[in-house]
């Protein structure tokens, strides 16, 4: 028998589109209902390719239907006035509202906090805008690039061994990923206050605040030293230069050899490796053993490192080293972890999800955590669009006879 989620029996209207899809999905695959109010036309996010079969369709976009599994579709024009007494209706008998409007555009509908708490004391309500409900830049466009450019994350991601390289912008839609974790927490922990307190509340999210503190080393760096960091290739930025440690490999694929978190045994270990192939060179002087000395010798030790991965392909060298208790892996492409036997048989990372109306199924991400007493569940493919129109009818017709 399958256990509950975490959030069985709660219930999530989610009102919005980029930044509140993966926030929801988060949620619905911990056992919550999501019911996701679209305008009419359905939300932006299903004119987003790729589609399937290459075909544009609102209901076959692959972006649309990865952030969307589980959750149910209402269709709703929220401008009208039996649009809006619909939301309330969907409200009445839910414990969040997550939304992703514009700031003060709920506030038009009648569909605020300050209104809806009124009606709802109970009801947790997060906004997720890209600059937060308050402040100068609380109205201004935003977009995922530019994003990631005032948040600081371009500014430490790029190269160092390409000229005049300028800052890069991740890929993937880092902003809704980032704020959309922040908001699921945020949510959580509200449910959590209600049980205790038996009161709703006020959750506002920026994605700017929330991108800021997601730079890792580099506000701390300027905080506590006054120090500026600066871009380095596949390695942290730092106020200083570090050493590589990324390198070409045999089978032409690359490996992130770390050589931080070394101990005596380690060192060992690893010289012993290189030196079962006659390719230590003088890396078995006892110098190298002391951790100052070999931090100035580093440049050569990654020289040596570096002849020794050319000659070997990358799986054979991130497992080795990895049963030597060295921290390096292999730099894999999107597909590569198709095949990976830790990610498919032993975490189960990949599921099959049924798709009724073309009669087949399709691989998913599967579950980012095990938790054993409320497991993650993925239940169904994304809904088509308004596909529950019919059954929240039926389920307002049942509470009105009550």
């Amino acid at each position: 028998m399958m256990k509950q989620g975490a959030l069985e029996g709660i219930t999530i209207v989610e009102i919005g589109d980029e930044l509140t899809q993966y926030a929801g999905k988060l949620l619905v695959d911990m056992g919550a209902e999501v019911i996701k109010v679209e305008p009419i036309e359905g939300v932006p996010a299903r004119h987003v390719g790729p589609f399937y079969e290459d075909k544009f369709d609102l209901n076959g976009s692959l972006y649309f239907w990865h952030y969307n599994t589980s959750k149910k579709s209402v269709t709703v024009d929220m401008e009208t006035e039996e649009g809006q007494q619909s939301i309330r209706e969907l409200l009445s008998r839910a414990d969040v509202l997550l939304e992703g409007n514009k700031p003060g555009e709920m506030k038009e509908y009648g569909l605020d906090y300050e209104v809806l708490s009124k009606e709802y004391p109970e009801l947790i309500y997060c906004s997720i805008t890209p600059f937060g409900q308050t402040g100068p830049w609380s109205h201004y466009q935003a977009s995922d690039l530019t994003q990631l450019a005032l948040g600081g994350i371009m500014q430490v991601t790029g190269y160092d061994d390409v000229p005049n390289a300028p800052p890069i912008a991740p890929t993937g839609g880092q902003r809704a990923h980032i704020a959309g974790y922040f908001s699921a927490i945020a949510i959580i922990g509200a449910l959590l206050h209600r049980d205790v307190k038996g009161e709703g509340q006020y959750i506002d999210i920026s994605a700017h605040d929330c991108i800021v503190v997601c730079t890792e080393m580099s506000i701390p760096y300027w905080e506590y030293q006054q120090a500026h960091v600066y871009r380095q290739t596949g390695r942290h930025a730092l106020p200083h230069a570090s050493s590589q440690w990324n390198f070409k490999c045999k089978d032409g694929k690359h490996i992130i050899c770390l050589m931080t978190y070394l101990n005596g045994t380690r060192w060992d270990s690893l010289v012993a490796w290189l030196d079962s192939y006659g390719m230590a060179e003088d890396l078995k002087d006892e110098r190298y053993k002391n951790d100052n000395f070999r931090a100035t010798q580093m440049t050569h030790v990654n020289e040596v490192l570096e002849k020794f991965c050319v000659t070997h392909d990358s799986a054979y060298i991130a497992h080795t080293a990895q049963s030597l208790n060295l921290p390096w892996a292999p730099i894999r492409a999107p597909e590569d972890m198709l095949e990976d036997l830790h990610l498919v048989e032993d975490r189960k990372a990949f599921v099959q999800v049924e798709h009724p109306e073309l009669g087949k199924s399709f691989i998913y991400p599967g579950a980012p955590y095990l938790s054993n007493e409320t497991p993650w569940q993925l239940l169904s493919r994304a809904p088509q669009l308004g596909e529950h129109n019919q059954e929240q009818k039926q389920l307002k017709e049942q509470i009105s006879m009550l």
